[in-house]
């Protein structure tokens, strides 16, 4: 048998693999969707590396396999190359499972150190002076209404900047101030829109909208984009559909005039926060923000150090002002 032979029949029992991988992640393990498909896909990088370079998963060593994960290390950051370990740890016990292999060896693979993440949120007194920026902006120029309008929303609504640019006409319910918005993987849910953004949205649609609008009017020969934009919420300048890129740059041009340093989704961790310190519940708010899994979530029951210490003046019985 030559070498091409060899290869070939390599890959071919490497794809069966990865198909029972697959089938048990889906039908034995019964993991979510999306996790199925990042285990797969990982464990499939593993098999094409060992078939490139000669390698059978049923022999694999632990320094075979600090060398591959030594390659995948160089562009990526410490929570991908946890979730690769995490991957591949699932994937050698399936081959333990299936007495391919007597041993998981990704149990031994170094777990990266990973800081602690906390979002950033904004206080209500920055988020107001963010929009009413753009709001005194937009009396020299209407494009800063519809940044207002834009920016309102997804604070209001707690919205992905991609979930506000996709938004359609259809998506908003004026007479019951929802929106319909399609999340990660299209999956869709129900946003409240706060009285003051449901006030500006509907002067948008009814005063700027149709100025935008009438830009793309004229145009001769009509493109896909614009006819989505015929049905697209928030327009550009000539009555284009809105980028994320577009918009990244025209929130930061704001505030990095106002001293502010914030992200745009800033605005989606503050809507976060400021509910849970108002008293909404994890479980709500994670129907609100439209997470799969309530973990992700929890990162937004953090408390500053000021509600801290706040909180440890007023109560704790030694502080300070009990003192006699």
């Amino acid at each position: 048998m030559t070498k091409r032979m060899e290869e070939s029949e390599l890959r071919a029992v490497s794809l069966q693999l990865l198909s029972d991988f697959e089938d048990y992640l889906e039908n034995e393990a019964q993991l979510s969707g999306a996790t199925c498909e990042v285990y797969a896909r990982e464990a499939g990088f593993l098999l094409s590396w060992l078939d490139e370079h000669g390698l059978d998963v049923s022999t694999v060593t632990i320094k075979e396999l600090d060398e591959y994960m030594a390659g995948r290390d160089e562009e990526l950051d410490a929570r991908t190359v946890a979730r690769i370990s995490s991957s591949l740890r699932r994937f050698f016990s399936f081959l333990v499972k299936e007495e391919i292999r007597t041993d998981n060896i990704a149990l031994l693979i170094e777990k990266p150190r990973l800081n602690e993440y906390l979002p950033h949120a904004l206080s209500i007194d920055q988020v107001d002076a963010i929009l009413a920026q753009m709001k005194e902006l937009s009396r020299d120029d209407l494009l800063f209404f519809r940044d207002y309008v834009f920016f309102e929303l997804i604070y209001s609504c707690g919205l992905r900047i991609s979930e506000a640019v996709s938004l359609k006409l259809s998506s908003y319910n004026s007479s019951e101030h929802t929106l319909i918005v399609f999340g990660k993987r299209s999956k869709e849910r129900i946003v409240f829109v706060g009285e003051i953004a449901s006030q500006a949205l509907d002067e948008y649609l009814a005063s700027v909208r149709p100025l935008l609008r009438a830009q793309s009017a004229g145009k001769a020969r009509k493109t896909a984009k614009d006819r989505d934009s015929q049905d697209a919420l928030f327009l550009g300048r000539r009555g284009q559909m809105l980028t994320r890129q577009a918009m990244h740059k025209r929130y930061h041009k704001i505030v990095t005039e106002l001293g502010i340093d914030a992200t745009v989704h800033a605005l989606r961790h503050s809507y976060a926060t400021h509910l849970i310190k108002r008293g909404a519940n994890i479980r709500q708010v994670q129907l609100l923000l439209g997470h799969a899994d309530i973990k992700t979530t929890q990162i937004y029951t953090h408390l500053d150090t000021d509600d801290l210490l706040s909180a440890f003046d007023k109560y704790f019985p030694l502080s300070s002002e009990s003192d006699s």
